[in-house]
């Protein structure tokens, strides 16, 4: 039987999927923008969370359509384990979040920062590809950990820049906040949970509600910005 913070966990796609139908719908009011590729990547973290959904669906519910679709595209071995899809996903995100604020970022010297913090990323995502096997095992890997701080330094800069700047007093009606404020919340909440988990000695289902709430937070802050944008961009 599938315990309730299992089934807690898995509704996080529901968050996801909603926010990628909001942010399709919404779309036309910053498709000329750089948060233009939060779209395609909400529908590809949608993706994502139905592959995290075939080991349980392997077991249970073998008849499912797309188990039976990627039963033909991907191993036995990959259907039967999910820790290879979050590894993934770590991959692409942090490219995503890293290349959105080196395009939003006007000072050069925050965007040559930017550009370094993506070569060092590169180089350990190599490096996490070159030892494939590890990130069959678990998803905490070196690019994984260089992702988070090197996203937060991005974010800092984000920051200094509306200070400086004469969005002050409107920051909060802009998409951007809210997507930095929904992907902030989420890394610095649960990534120091992951990185020490034998330190804090935290059970098992501490993580699931912790991943649940800080996931519903960073869909909830980017719906509403997708919401602001129609607002205060007609």
């Amino acid at each position: 039987m599938l315990s309730f913070e299992f089934l807690l966990k898995k509704t996080i796609i529901f968050a996801v999927f909603l926010t990628a139908i909001i942010a399709t719908i919404t779309y036309k009011r910053y498709k000329d923008s750089q948060s233009r590729i939060f779209m395609p990547f909400l529908w590809f973290t949608f993706f994502i969370e139905l592959l995290n959904l075939l080991p349980t669906a392997s077991l249970f519910y073998p008849n499912w359509n797309f188990l039976k679709m990627m039963s033909y595209v991907l191993p036995k071995e990959l259907i039967n384990s999910s820790i290879w899809v979050g590894s993934l996903y770590s991959i692409v995100s942090f490219y995503v979040y890293l290349w959105y604020y080196r395009s939003i970022l006007g000072s050069r010297r925050s965007t040559i920062t930017v550009n370094v913090c993506i070569l060092i990323y590169t180089v350990l995502v190599i490096h996490s590809l070159i030892h494939y096997r590890d990130l069959m095992v678990s998803w905490l890997q070196p690019h994984m950990f260089a992702g988070v701080v090197f996203t937060v330094v991005a974010i800092c800069f984000y920051f200094m820049a509306i200070l400086k700047s004469d969005k002050i007093l409107s920051f909060y009606k802009t998409l951007p906040f809210w997507l930095t404020i929904g992907i902030l919340f989420f890394n610095l909440v649960t990534m120091p949970i992951f990185i020490f988990a034998e330190q804090l000695n935290f059970s098992a289902s501490i993580y699931v509600y912790i991943l649940v709430i800080s996931s519903y937070v960073m869909y909830g802050c980017f719906a509403i910005g997708f919401i602001v944008s129609v607002k205060y961009n007609r």
